[in-house]
């Protein structure tokens, strides 16, 4: 079999199948056990590239170092081209004002989530950590872990599980729909673009989902229907909060 790429994210099967499980060096000509890695560049033809050609690379290198580095240099992404969020950085989950959970369902391909949300308006930041992320929980399980993260703090979950909704508030869950409607995503996904998010450094799904959450085509205003399942539970808990008549309870001005 000869497999012939331009290297994606680091998120792809094939880097986390044939480099990472493996130990290969992103990059490396080697062989490890039975496959044999052969990397190549424009530098290894640069001899048959024209000069106007060269200089193209070259003004991408000096303006553009990481489209420089995927595309010339063949680097795996830590993050997808045209992601949604810039705007994250890695830092202490803090508690400065009263937190609220944000909540998405699923159940065999999907997860079902819980993720705490605090937000300093004055500050303009949200803190995120994510509580779990987990594919085929029942309803009692859901619950269980709620009242184990959440305790008796508002949940905000998505509103378009009625039926689940009401059977985890009748577990002893504070629970919540979210406000939805025609633009919701798009208008969510516009009040986290004004925060600065500060991710806890364990919320693993979170980080991976904000390196590819990505629009579906560009000058979209359509996100892909994928890695949105703590983001999504995130636009809830935001969304109430930021939007409900009542939200000087809940976070700080």
């Amino acid at each position: 079999m000869i497999l012939i790429l331009n290297p994606t994210t680091k998120e792809h099967f094939i880097y986390r199948r044939f480099f990472e499980e493996r130990g290969v060096q992103e990059g490396s000509n080697t062989q490890k056990e039975n496959t044999t890695y052969i990397h190549t560049t424009y530098i290894d033809n640069i001899d048959n590239l024209s000069k106007s050609y060269i200089d193209q690379i070259d003004q991408m290198r000096k303006r553009r170092p990481e489209k420089y580095k995927q595309q010339m240099l063949g680097a795996w992404m830590s993050k997808a081209e045209g992601v949604i969020f810039s705007n994250w950085s890695i830092g202490e989950f803090r508690r400065t004002s009263v937190s609220v959970w944000g909540q998405d369902y699923g159940f065999a391909a999907d997860p079902s989530t819980l993720v705490e949300v605090n937000i300093n308006t004055s500050t303009k930041t949200i803190y995120l950590k994510e509580c779990f992320y987990l594919p085929r929980l029942t309803t009692s399980q859901i619950a269980e872990l709620n009242l184990k993260h959440a305790n008796s703090g508002l949940i905000v979950g998505d509103s378009a599980e009625p039926r689940l909704l009401s059977e985890i508030k009748a577990k002893g869950c504070n629970v919540k729909p979210s406000i939805k409607g025609q633009g919701s995503v798009t208008y969510g996904i516009s009040l986290l673009q004004d925060y600065d998010l500060v991710v806890s450094p364990d919320s693993t799904n979170l980080i991976k989902e904000l390196n590819n959450y990505r629009w579906l085509e560009r000058k979209s205003n359509t996100p892909i229907d994928k890695y949105n399942h703590l983001i999504d539970a995130i636009r809830y808990a935001v969304g109430y909060q930021l939007q409900n008549p009542n939200r000087g309870k809940y976070i700080v001005h």
